[in-house]
């Protein structure tokens, strides 16, 4: 009993960050009606600016040099001394560099968004939280730094008697939350800024009549809670076992996967409550040491051991909406649009049989080794990409409902595929052997696609009580989740010991559909168009559901569920209906990935996948199967990257993909949320009808020119 008290009491360190989290969680949203889930990736670039600063007194400005030209180059360094700041200096810059990193994404971002549905602010979430990622990465390297000690160092020997020495920095973090803490709910529960702030949380109208600007407030929200966030961060870097830090080392992606415990513990309060989230944190960074502790004992299952901590967030975020899901606090806008129309499919069958013999053509152009290779790769991808998106079209551009989870679905069939195929010999690509049934390839892929659909179901059953942010929350905990309890759990995954689990080619009436040819990339041509079929089939199948009444039930929930059940609709099954059928395509785009990677990893189904796959598709259109489309040929390694990089060989395009696909996700949010495909056809359209107004008008000329004595009528 002691040791588990011990074990207890030394996660407050790590909890004290989640606490700081959530409270910038809670103080933007009750300030602005945003869930960012960007609020890790302010933190990351707050405490590498810090870092910097200390160690070479150079300040990072938040972008990258654009300019073609050395003549004339956009400022990115700043150097602020000879030599490196002191420790209170470099965290005046840090918070410095917080507030206006807060300050600007409210002005250029979530300002424009203010009015905007709750998907369109996820996505500009997401596109600030690439963006964020891939600027962090360009300034500050891929090295990983280590974390400077701003608390005291040291241990307490036999701490309360437990016999155990106990680490003074957690103290000192803990205590810092609380503060931090009491010291916000105070401001916001006594000061006049705070009770302005609060009034306009509850109805902006009614902030607006008494004197204060609801814009003001949110930007003074955005600035204090990347401040907070900041100070967590630099605290955290104390603290060396913390997994959040990479063992204690900074990187570009350091601390972008703890926004889900934030958002945990952000619910356990309500989305309101600062002092309950603050608790919630410190108690979640408990339960997470406790659950690892436990994982070392002999009694505790062996298959749950790898991710025992991990899982706690999503049992938290899950708990939390079953129980107060409903009832959540939301804000008081001045009005919040709906999502952007979904078109009607129109000429589906000319458009999939003109497109699908380009596709092929290519597919053979392409193949047979040497440099259009690459172009065959992309290719490739792009279709099994389009394939994951078109699930999101079903579950979010039909049915409105936010998930986080779809490339992880991918995931789960991947490795489900790769396991049923395996028996138990080691494939001519791996010396190592995976124990399976050795099925046949069709009964595995379905029996993948089967447990996909299990996993999506079980993901959509938060939306029976809750849609919008609140299941984004819930299907980003249950993607960060089933990392490390499933992928990276070879007993269950089975992968080798190389992390990775082998793939057998598929063999089909006799035709072998590998993806790798003698170049090692995928540009076999039985491989593209066995992924063209099924993109194909999946596509005609979802075009007719927008046409039939599965889809117009669909659309009646995304519209309003409430209207939708009055007019008889069974809104929990037409909720679960379109996350199992999302599902099952999200699996099929697994099935098809491990073909196409060959050897399944789980680098390959990180939570952040699904994360840039939804910011690709709502790129793309995430409404129209034409979006999904689109979104695919943009997705990373796609065939719209892949030549870009061709044609532009020498310039190092590829290092700012994550730069210019989140900074294009926010354009798009804001300036044109149904993405470019809706865009795009409405300027064809536009282009068609001005080409045949004007053709009609010559014609029109010409023929009364033709009258009696060759003049005008």
């Amino acid at each position: 009993m002691g040791d588990a008290v011990f074990y207890a009491l030394e996660g407050i360190g790590v909890g004290a960050l989640y606490a700081l989290l959530a409270v910038g969680i809670v103080i933007v949203y009750r300030g602005s009606g945003v869930v960012n889930f960007a609020h890790g990736a302010f933190a990351t670039y707050g405490v590498l600016t810090f870092d910097e600063a200390r160690r070479s007194g150079r300040l990072r400005l938040p972008w990258v040099d654009v300019l073609p030209t050395h003549r004339l180059d956009l400022p990115v360094t700043i150097r602020l001394a000879s030599r490196g700041l002191s420790t209170p200096a470099a965290v005046a810059v840090a918070l410095v560099m917080a507030a206006a990193l807060g300050l600007v994404a409210h002005l250029l971002v979530f300002r424009p968004l203010r009015d905007a549905a709750p998907l369109a602010k996820v996505v500009a979430s997401v596109g600030v939280m690439l963006y964020l990622q891939g600027v962090a990465q360009r300034n500050f390297g891929d090295v990983r730094r280590v974390a400077h000690d701003i608390v005291p160092l040291g241990d307490l020997r036999n701490f309360l008697g437990l016999g155990h020495a106990f680490p003074i920095a957690s103290l000192w973090l803990a205590a810092l939350a609380v503060a931090a803490g009491a010291i916000l709910w105070a401001l916001f529960r006594f000061t006049r800024a705070g009770l302005a702030a609060r009034a306009a949380a509850s109805s902006e109208k009614g902030a607006v009549l008494l004197g204060y600007s609801p814009n003001a407030l949110a930007a003074g929200s955005w600035a204090l809670a990347c401040v907070v966030a900041t100070v967590g961060a630099i605290g955290v870097g104390s603290l060396r076992e913390v997994g959040a830090l990479a063992n204690g080392t900074l990187t570009s992606l350091a601390l972008s996967g703890t926004v889900v415990a934030g958002l945990g513990a952000a619910l356990v309060g309500g989305m309101r409550s600062i002092p309950v989230a603050t608790a919630g944190g410190l108690a979640m960074g408990a339960a997470q040491s406790l659950l690892g502790y436990g994982a070392t004992r002999p009694w505790f299952p062996g298959l749950l051991r790898s991710g025992a901590r991990e899982i706690v967030p999503f049992a938290v975020v899950a708990v939390a909406l079953a129980l107060r899901g409903a009832s959540l606090q939301g804000r008081g806008t001045v009005e919040e649009k709906r999502l952007p129309t979904s078109p009607r499919p129109v000429r589906a069958t000319g458009h999939a049989l003109v497109w699908s013999a380009v596709v092929v053509v290519a597919a053979f152009a392409f193949s047979g080794g040497g440099s259009l290779s690459l172009f065959a790769f992309g290719l490739s991808t792009s279709l099994v990409a389009s394939l994951v998106m078109l699930s999101m079209v079903v579950v979010t551009g039909y049915v409105g409902q936010i998930s986080l989870v779809q490339m992880s679905l991918a995931g789960v069939a991947a490795f489900v595929v790769a396991r049923l195929l395996a028996d138990g010999r080691p494939l001519p690509s791996s010396p190592y052997a995976l124990d399976g049934p050795g099925l046949p390839w069709a009964l595995a892929a379905l029996v993948a696609v089967a447990a996909a659909v299990a996993v999506g179901v079980l993901a959509g059953l938060p939306a029976v009580r809750i849609r919008g942010v609140q299941l984004a929350v819930a299907t980003v905990a249950l993607a960060v989740a089933l990392q490390p309890v499933y992928f990276d759990n070879p007993r269950l995954s089975g992968a080798d010991a190389s992390g990775l689990a082998r793939v057998r080619a598929p063999r089909l009436f006799g035709i072998d559909f590998a993806a790798r040819g003698a170049g090692g990339l995928s540009d076999r041509p039985a491989f593209t168009i066995l992924a063209l079929a099924v993109l194909v089939a999946c596509a005609a199948g979802v075009s007719n559901l927008r046409r039939n009444g599965t889809g117009r039930r669909f659309l009646a929930v995304r519209a309003n569920d409430r209207a939708a059940a009055a007019a008889g609709i069974d809104v929990p099954r037409t909720k679960l209906l379109a996350f199992a059928l999302g599902s099952a395509i999200a699996g099929l785009g697994g099935v098809l990935l491990a073909v196409k990677e060959r050897e399944v990893s789980a680098a390959n189904f990180i939570s952040q996948a699904s994360l840039t796959y939804l910011a690709f598709a709502c790129i793309g259109g995430i409404t129209s199967v034409n979006g999904a489309v689109v979104g695919g040929l943009l997705a990373p390694s796609a065939l719209v990257t892949v030549t870009v990089n061709r044609l532009l060989a020498g310039t190092s395009i590829d290092r700012y993909v994550t730069i210019v696909g989140g900074a294009a996700l926010v354009v798009v949010a804001v300036v044109s949320p149904g993405g470019l495909a809706p865009a795009g056809q409405r300027m064809l359209g536009w282009g068609w009808g001005w080409v045949r107004a004007r053709g009609g008008h010559r014609g029109g000329r010409r023929r009364a020119s033709s009258g009696p004595l060759g003049r005008t009528p």
